[in-house]
């Protein structure tokens, strides 16, 4: 079963997206992980900018973020297409390109 946390970057404690329409989001996030391979999501509240939530695939912090309003919004159609985004980042790292994408 694929985990989805929810994290502050600045003293990374967990919190829970409780808004009503993040549920259907999180739902296709657990589909997405699943059909990927990835037993762990977690999602990074930016310190500096609370609308910012940073994207880790498994073990990999990624250099992606996604919108909190994907969530609060219930912007289901939208998340599977920035989560392979965010894989297309890790992919990318993962071959020594990250220093060019800062």
């Amino acid at each position: 079963m694929v985990e989805i946390k929810f994290r502050n970057e600045q003293d990374g404690r967990e919190f829970e997206l409780t808004h009503p329409r993040a549920a259907r989001v999180l739902e296709d996030v657990r589909t997405w992980a699943t059909a990927n391979d990835f037993a762990h999501v977690t999602f990074w509240r930016d310190a500096a900018d609370p609308e910012r939530l940073w994207v880790q695939l498994g073990d990999d912090r990624l250099n992606y973020w996604i919108p909190v309003s994907t969530f609060t919004e219930g912007r289901h159609e939208t998340v599977e297409m920035q989560l392979d985004y965010a894989r297309g980042a890790q992919r990318r790292s993962a071959a020594g390109y990250e220093r060019f994408d800062k």
